[in-house]
């Protein structure tokens, strides 16, 4: 009873015993009331030829003989009560006597036709008066069940014993064909419990299990794709901390050489501090990353002036662009919009930087916010070395660089995955445009006003 496929066949077959036994009462219900009055016209057709027959052959032992054959083919028997008390069986071999009450016998010979009620098989007994050289008989008809049972209990023995066995072959045969996805189905949910993601079960079948396989298959591609992702995650990670470990190792130890000098002494500490500043700001981002995915990062959307914020943070970096002598474009119309402004603050910060980083000495920086309606938008342009097509698609993947000149500079290649966590939170958008040695171009579309 443990296993889905015995539970088919045990609800299978109690189905098939419980249809059987309905429609072997629908059936009998049916039938009876369909032939209860043809069986009560043969028995009255029967009983008065009996009589004819009777009245019309002097030699009674052949008719006796004659007459079984035919009554026994109609499962009838016929019982005689003569003038002088006795009785005679005729339309079976069988001597026994069917006890008819005496009121009865009496009745009918007086001159009285009897119906009986049916009985629990639908049988019914029919007594017939007539006179013989003036002496007063009666002829009672009824079924000969010990025959009739007899046939009918051999043709309902076949008949059961056909349909349990064809019913059970395909009991066996449906559930088979029913179980087997499921075990296959259970097989392959175990491999990827161990972790073995390359399996498949190429189902086409359209049904609801067909269906749950398709559903198994592709939780198989993205366990697997998963599976890939925290793989290279482990290996970028490894590769982003072990950078600046080696870089403050190796200057760990010339700090320890005898004979520097107090500017070598001043520029290995600056590298071992700016590799370690390096370190901490993989480290805040790695944790910002997962606190943004586990969808359990607090979310306080309020209403401010947009481009405020984004005014403050250019004058925050203004010794940065400075140092470049970068020209500021700036088109900041007054804007208000409903958002979490803390987490907002990073995403313009994160652009705005990058913007510098990449930007080439004496290039140009443009920043704009524009309303639409329901929503606005805020774009940060540069005149860098851009971003290839190809590249496009994956620069808000984790770790990902897009080329080697920006390798010295990036914000650990989780940078702008946070941003664009950020912005779907806030059920919005970012778009690249970008060319290379044309610079690029990054556009946030956000709501004036969080759906709640």
């Amino acid at each position: 009873m443990k296993t889905l496929y015995t539970r088919i066949i045990l609800i299978y077959i109690l189905t098939f015993i419980i249809s059987l036994v309905a429609a072997v009462v629908t059936v009998s219900y049916l039938v009876d009331k369909k032939y209860s009055r043809e069986q009560e016209n043969l028995m009255l057709e029967q009983g008065q030829s009996f009589i004819q027959l009777y009245k019309s052959v002097p030699d009674k032992e052949l008719l006796k003989s004659t007459y079984n054959g035919f009554l026994e083919s109609l499962y009838l028997r016929i019982q005689l009560y003569d003038g002088t008390g006795d009785i005679q069986v005729f339309g079976s071999q069988r001597k026994e006597i069917t006890k008819i009450s005496d009121e009865i016998v009496q009745s009918v010979k007086q001159g009285d036709v009897y119906k009986s009620e049916k009985d629990i098989f639908g049988y019914m007994t029919v007594g017939l008066p007539f006179t013989v050289d003036g002496e007063p008989h009666a002829v009672f008809v009824y079924i000969d069940d010990g025959g009739m049972t007899k046939d009918l209990y051999k043709i309902l023995n076949i008949g059961l014993f056909v349909a349990i066995m064809l019913g059970a072959l395909l009991i066996l045969v449906v559930s088979r064909y029913i179980v087997h996805p499921l075990t296959k189905m259970t097989d392959v949910t175990k491999k990827l419990a161990k972790g073995q993601f390359d399996v498949q079960l190429h189902s086409k079948r359209k049904d609801e299990i067909g269906t749950l396989s398709r559903s198994i298959d592709a939780m198989a591609k993205d366990l697997s794709r998963l599976e890939e992702m925290r793989r290279n995650f482990i290996s970028d990670v490894s590769h982003e901390v072990q950078t600046p470990l080696t870089s403050i190792r190796g200057f760990s130890k010339a700090l320890k050489r005898e004979g520097l000098s107090e500017m070598e002494r001043i520029e290995f500490s600056e590298v071992i501090e700016q590799e370690s500043e390096r370190l901490s700001r993989l480290c805040r981002n790695l944790l910002s990353l997962a606190s943004l995915e586990s969808d359990q990062h607090p979310f306080d959307p309020t209403s401010y002036a947009l481009d405020e914020q984004i005014r403050g943070l250019i004058l925050k970096t203004e010794p940065q662009w400075l140092e470049k002598e970068l020209e500021l474009e700036i088109k900041l119309p007054k804007a208000t919009i409903e958002a979490d402004r803390d987490l907002l603050y990073q995403v313009w910060m994160n652009l705005l930087q990058n913007s510098i980083k990449y930007n080439h000495q004496g290039g140009k920086i443009r920043i704009w916010l524009r309303p639409k309606g329901e929503r606005v938008q805020v774009g940060v342009e540069d005149t860098g070395p851009g971003i290839a097509d190809e590249d496009q698609r994956h620069i808000f993947d984790r770790f990902y660089r897009a080329d080697s000149s920006r390798t010295e500079k990036t914000s650990h290649g989780i940078g702008l995955s946070i941003v664009k966590r950020i912005v779907d939170i806030h059920q919005g958008d970012i778009h690249v445009d970008s060319q290379i040695g044309s610079g690029s171009r990054f556009v946030i579309t956000l709501p004036l006003r969080q759906k709640r």
